[in-house]
């Protein structure tokens, strides 16, 4: 994951500011909105990903919604294209939580670090002892 450029209340700012934009112009342009909102979406959860630092996401959510507008607007075949979503859902997700988080949630980081401490602690006690004797 790389550094977030924005804190992520500006960058949900932005987001939506973007989405709304979007949404005028899609309004403005047609009435067939319905290919062009996944668009919009995707320019909103582009952005707000790019901006927190999420470029993982950013990769996989442009992947899906970006394929979705392409199905529905050029009238793709949906038995061949959901098993390949589905594949690709999958490894991403798999990828994604073996590489890229880190092996210890904070509560188990936590306890090991409480059981260092303890074992510092104890150590320090018996050599105090055998200093004292």
């Amino acid at each position: 994951m790389s550094r977030p450029l924005l804190t992520k209340r500006k960058a949900d700012a932005l987001s939506n500011g973007i989405f709304l934009v979007c949404l005028g112009i899609l309004f403005y342009s047609t009435t067939a909105w319905w290919p062009g909102i996944l668009l919009a979406i995707w320019a909103a959860l582009a952005t707000r990903q790019y901006l927190t630092g999420r470029i993982y996401d950013l990769i996989m959510s442009s992947v899906i919604l970006l394929g979705l507008f392409l199905v529905i607007t050029f009238s793709l075949d949906w038995s061949t294209l959901m098993p390949v979503l589905f594949i690709l859902g999958g490894a991403y997700l798999v990828f994604r939580e073996y590489y890229f988080v880190d092996p210890l949630d904070k509560e188990e980081q936590a306890e090991r670090l409480k059981q260092e401490i303890k074992a510092e602690v104890k150590e320090e006690i018996q050599q105090e002892k055998r200093d004292g004797e």
